[in-house]
C-alpha cells in the first residue's frame, strides 16, 4: 500500500512539473502585437508578387520602378523596370532585395510612441521606400541613421511619427543610394558575340585579333598567325566579365586626376552591338584596383585588376601563336623536310569514328594505337602542329636564305597547300615563312628537340613502324 502512494505522488509531482514547463515555455515564446520586450513588431506583411510600383527617395534624387514581365526560356520573369530616369543601367538582384525585406518588415522595438524631434534619429532627412499593391493600397518606410552601437536603423512609417529600430541587415538593404542601385556588371555581351579583340598600352598596340567563321582566334596585329583559343578567350572573359566596385564620378572636369586623359591601357573588342572601347588610367591601390571609364561615357569608375594579369606581360606571353595550326581532318598529306630526309604522310581520316582513321608515312602504314590506346600518328601532328613562337620580330628578313626544316600541308580547303618554313635568323632562332610571307614569328631552334617535340615524336612514331613490321614478319 506504501508502494501505491509512494507511485501516486510521484505521478503528481510529474503532473506539476511538467504543467509549470508548459506555462512558462508559453509565455517565453515572443507575441505579435503585445507591446513586451519579447514581441514581433510586424511593420509590414505583404506579398512581393502583388507589388506594381517602387519608388526610392534618397540623397541622389527620386527613382521610380515599376513591375514588369520577361519571358525567359518559355518562362514567365517578373522584374523591376526603371521608369525615371531614363538612363540608368540598374541591379534587378539589388532591387529585388529591396522589395523582399520590405515585404516582411519587423522591427526590434519601439523607441518613441510620438517623437517630436526627428533629428535625433535621422529621420528628419531619410532614405523613403514606397511600395504600391495591386489594389492600390500604398505602404511606406523610412530609414535614418543607424543606432549607436551600430547594430540596427532607425526607422518609421511615413505617415507617422512612431519610431522604431530595425535590424542593421533589412536597414542595410532597404536604405539605398543611387550607387547601391546601380548594375554593376560594365558589359552584357557573351563571349561568343565577340568577334575583334585588342590591347594597346601606353598608345602604343600591343596586338589585334579577330575571330574566324571556324570559331578560331587570329592574331592580325603585330604579326598573322593562329592563336591558342583559350589565351584569347581568357582574356576576352576578363573585359567582359569587369564589374565596377566604385562610381567615382559623373563628368569630370578634369580626367587627368584619374589618369584617363591619356589612358595607360586600352581594351577594344567588336560584337553585333558594335564598338566598346575600355580606358584604364591610374590605379588606386597598386596592382588591386584601377580607375576606368567607357570611351563613349565621361563616367568615372574603379575596378577590380584581379583578372588583368596578363596586362602588363611581352606579347609572347600573353598569346600562344602557332607556326601554323590546321585541323587534322582537313589535311589529305604533309611532307616534313628535316635533318636531311623527306618524310610523307598521308591521312584519311575519319570525324565520326577515329578507329576507322588510315595513316601512311612514306608508303607504310602508321594507323597503330600506343600502350595507353593513343593512335601514335596523331601525336606526331600535334607536334607538328604544336611548334608556336619564342619571340616577335615583325622587322625580320628572312629573304635569300634557305628553309633548314619544311612542312607543307596539302589541305581540303583554301588555300589548298601551306607551306612553312623555318629559315634560321641565327644559332638560337628560326624566321617561320607561310607560303612564301614572313610571318613575323621566331621559333626558338630548341623546340623541335623538347620532350614530345617534332623530333622526339618522329623518332616514336618510325620506331612504332618498325616494330609493327617485325610483329608482322614473325607472325
Amino acid at each position: 500500500m506504501k508502494l501505491y502512494k509512494n507511485a501516486i505522488i510521484l505521478i503528481v509531482i510529474l503532473g506539476l512539473l511538467t504543467g509549470a514547463y508548459l506555462f512558462v515555455n508559453n509565455n517565453k515564446r515572443p507575441k505579435e502585437g503585445t507591446g513586451g520586450s519579447n514581441e514581433i513588431i510586424r511593420i509590414f506583411d505583404l506579398y512581393t508578387d502583388n507589388m506594381v510600383e517602387m519608388t526610392i527617395e534618397n540623397y541622389d534624387g527620386t527613382f521610380v520602378f515599376e513591375r514588369a514581365t520577361e519571358k525567359v526560356d518559355d518562362k514567365e520573369t517578373k522584374y523591376w523596370k526603371l521608369v525615371s530616369p531614363d538612363n540608368l543601367r540598374v541591379s534587378r538582384d539589388t532591387l529585388n532585395s529591396i522589395a523582399i525585406n520590405f515585404s516582411s518588415l519587423v522591427a526590434n522595438k519601439i523607441v518613441e510612441e510620438e517623437a517630436q524631434d526627428l533629428s535625433i534619429y535621422g529621420l528628419d532627412n531619410p532614405v523613403t521606400v514606397t511600395i504600391k499593391m495591386d489594389d492600390g493600397s500604398v505602404y511606406s518606410i523610412q530609414i535614418g541613421d543607424e543606432t549607436p552601437t551600430g547594430s540596427g536603423y532607425y526607422a518609421k512609417e511615413k505617415d507617422s511619427n512612431k519610431v522604431y529600430t530595425i535590424s542593421s541587415y533589412t536597414g542595410g538593404k532597404i536604405k539605398v543610394s543611387k550607387k547601391d542601385i546601380r548594375e554593376k556588371q560594365l558589359f552584357k555581351e557573351e563571349k561568343d558575340d565577340i568577334k575583334y579583340f585588342s590591347l594597346e598600352r601606353n598608345g602604343q598596340q600591343v596586338f589585334s585579333s579577330s575571330k574566324t567563321e571556324e570559331d578560331t582566334w587570329v592574331m592580325t596585329y603585330p604579326i598573322k598567325g593562329n592563336t591558342y583559343y583559350e589565351t584569347v578567350v581568357t582574356m576576352v572573359d576578363a573585359v567582359i566579365n569587369t564589374s565596377v566596385i566604385d562610381f567615382v564620378e559623373e563628368n569630370p572636369s578634369d580626367f587627368s586626376k584619374y589618369g584617363l586623359d591619356n589612358p595607360r591601357y586600352v581594351f577594344e573588342y567588336q560584337s553585333s552591338k558594335g564598338t566598346t572601347r575600355l580606358l584604364l588610367g591610374n590605379e588606386k591601390v597598386k596592382g588591386k584596383e584601377i580607375y576606368a571609364k567607357l570611351e563613349n561615357n565621361n563616367e568615372v569608375y574603379t575596378i577590380s585588376m584581379d583578372s588583368f594579369g596578363f596586362i602588363d606581360k611581352p606579347l609572347k606571353e600573353i598569346v600562344e601563336v602557332f607556326a601554323y595550326i590546321v585541323n587534322i581532318n582537313d589535311v589529305n598529306k604533309i611532307e616534313v623536310e628535316m635533318d636531311g630526309q623527306v618524310t610523307t604522310s598521308v591521312l584519311e581520316t575519319n570525324e565520326e569514328d577515329r578507329s576507322k582513321d588510315k595513316f601512311y608515312v612514306n608508303g607504310k602504314d602508321a594507323s597503330m594505337e600506343d600502350s595507353s590506346g593513343r593512335q601514335v600518328f596523331r601525336k606526331y601532328y600535334q607536334a607538328l602542329i604544336g611548334v608556336t613562337l619564342s619571340e616577335v620580330d615583325p622587322e625580320g628578313d628572312p629573304s635569300g636564305k634557305e628553309a633548314e626544316i619544311t612542312f607543307t600541308y596539302h589541305l581540303k580547303k583554301d588555300p589548298g597547300i601551306m607551306k612553312v618554313e623555318f629559315i634560321p635568323k641565327d644559332d638560337i632562332y628560326y624566321y617561320v615563312v607561310r607560303n612564301g610571307e614572313y610571318s613575323g614569328i621566331l621559333v626558338n631552334k630548341k623546340k623541335f628537340d623538347e620532350p614530345d617535340g617534332v623530333r622526339d615524336s618522329y623518332r616514336k612514331l618510325m620506331e612504332a613502324i618498325e616494330n609493327q613490321g617485325n610483329d608482322q614478319s614473325n607472325d
